[in-house]
C-alpha cells in the first residue's frame, strides 16, 4: 500500500484517496512516504523537508489545483504526469 502526505485542510482529498485504499498520514509525517499531496495556497514544503529527515526521498509532489481524485490517483501509481503544463 501506497503512502500518501496530504496537506491540512485537503480533507475531501484524504478521505477520496483513503476510498481508494491509499494509506493517508499527515503532511508533517515522520516516516517514509511515496508522495506529497499539497496545494500552491501554501504549501509549507519547506518545513516538511525540514522535519522528516529525508522520508521524502523519492516521493513524488503533486499539486491538487484542478485535479480529481482519479487523476491525483494515476499520478501517485505512474509517478508521473501526464501533462505538465495546460493551456
Amino acid at each position: 500500500m501506497k503512502r500518501v502526505a496530504v496537506q491540512q485542510g485537503l480533507e475531501e482529498i484524504r478521505l477520496g484517496l483513503e476510498r481508494k485504499g491509499y494509506e493517508v498520514v499527515d503532511y508533517m509525517y515522520g516516516g517514509h512516504i511515496d508522495a506529497i499531496v499539497y496545494t500552491d495556497i501554501y504549501s509549507g514544503l519547506d518545513s516538511v523537508n525540514n522535519s522528516v529527515d529525508g522520508n521524502i526521498y523519492g516521493a513524488i509532489l503533486i499539486n491538487a489545483n484542478n485535479k480529481t481524485i482519479d487523476e491525483i490517483g494515476h499520478i501517485i501509481e505512474t509517478r508521473r504526469y501526464e501533462r505538465l503544463f495546460t493551456k
